[in-house]
């Protein structure tokens, strides 16, 4: 029970470091302790977080905002000197909204399994108090067998021990007044803690939003005022490249992302994007007595999570150029000019890749190659 009470703790604590990580919160408020912890994935993907991200964007020029929002050309090949870099908020804002539901789920989760190991807890301090009172009775008697010239002395003790209340609802006030005990200890603790913290500065955070309520429940990232269009088509990378049933979307940065869907999801070109999300998204996983004494399961689970939501393929638009295959098929081809990093910028300034798209109908291509040139 104590690994398990562990596991549940520390499933809450990765949990909560994701929604630190993906936001980019401010250090400053976390204990020492939980700095240790976190120190070390936080500083890898501060740079990537979501806060940081929008604010580096809100402080661009008006120039660089204007670049980034042109759409994807189709008349004109562009030129590869004109080349921008470009970055997508929307990524960042799916990853936090995403962390905040883990969190969530993972707490109500979390929370019944406590539920169950207080209340078997409880039945075992019942067993173990009976086990108990039975041993000592037994030791007692024996005692009383062996030592008949002190009944003076051994009466009142076994007298005792007999009425000794055994009650289950006994027992339980009894473990849960410790609980509560134990619980005001922490409680203590925990306002000092805050009243220490309420002289630091604040970070940003949610507005008109009641924090002692906690679990935020957040709105899906395809409902997001920075996602243009979603939908499901097939995609092909290179000229022998099968097709993949894939998520396309449309962000308000002129990004195309594109999500793998994974093969055992059984989705069709055409689907539902909401469902189609749906399935990149593992199920959360707490650890329960049964799989703790199984040991099938290593813990904590939310450390792949968001492994199916890292985009296989992201696309600038304003450095890319969409053309149809042919009149008549829904087929249209993406060729993007990528900015090289590294050792490769000694060549070459610019590389180009292509990939092709396939949606059901014409119409539907057509209306998607409208979303990646911004007209609608």
């Amino acid at each position: 029970m104590e690994k398990l009470g562990d596991a549940i703790m520390s499933e809450l604590e990765t949990a909560e470091q994701e929604v630190c990580t993906a936001w980019g919160k401010s250090l400053l408020s976390f204990t020492l302790k939980q700095v240790k912890v976190i120190i070390t994935t936080y500083y890898a993907a501060s740079k990537d977080a979501y806060y940081n991200k929008s604010m580096e964007y809100c402080g661009s020029s008006s120039e660089v905002i204007e670049a980034r929002r042109k759409g994807a050309q189709t008349d004109t090949t562009p030129d590869p000197n004109s080349a921008i870099e470009c970055s997508d908020v929307w990524v960042d804002e799916m990853k936090y909204r995403m962390s905040v539901a883990l969190l969530s789920s993972t707490w109500e989760k979390c929370s019944a399994e406590l539920s169950k190991l207080f209340s078997n807890l409880k039945n075992a301090e019942c067993d173990r108090r009976n086990r108990i009172k039975e041993l000592l009775i037994k030791a007692t008697q024996r005692q009383d067998r062996l030592w008949l010239g002190l009944p003076s002395t051994i009466q009142p003790v076994l007298k005792e021990l007999i009425e000794w209340p055994m009650e289950k609802k006994v027992v339980e006030e009894d473990v849960q007044s410790s609980i509560r005990s134990r619980a005001q200890s922490i409680l203590k603790e925990e306002t000092e803690h805050k009243k220490a913290n309420e002289a630091k500065p604040k970070a940003n955070g949610l507005s008109g939003v009641d924090e002692k309520e906690g679990n935020f429940e957040l709105s899906s990232p395809l409902v997001s005022d920075l996602m243009i269009k979603a939908k499901v088509i097939e995609k092909r990378s290179g000229i022998m490249g099968a097709w993949r049933v894939t998520l396309a979307v449309v962000t308000a940065d002129n990004f195309l992302q594109l999500f793998e869907l994974p093969a055992n999801s059984k989705m069709q070109q055409g689907s539902a994007p909401e469902v189609a999300f749906q399935n990149l998204i593992p199920p959360v996983l707490v650890p329960t007595l049964e799989i703790m004494r199984a040991g099938g399961v290593k813990y904590p689970s939310t450390k792949h999570w968001f492994d199916h939501l890292i985009p296989s393929e992201s696309i600038a638009l304003p450095n890319s150029m969409v053309t149809f295959k042919d009149e008549k098929v829904p087929i249209f081809e993406i060729s993007e000019t990528v900015l090289t990093s590294g050792a490769s910028k000694m060549f070459t300034k610019t590389v180009n890749r292509k990939v092709s798209l396939k949606a059901i109908t014409r119409q539907e291509a057509e209306d998607f190659v409208s979303a990646l040139k911004g007209e609608s």
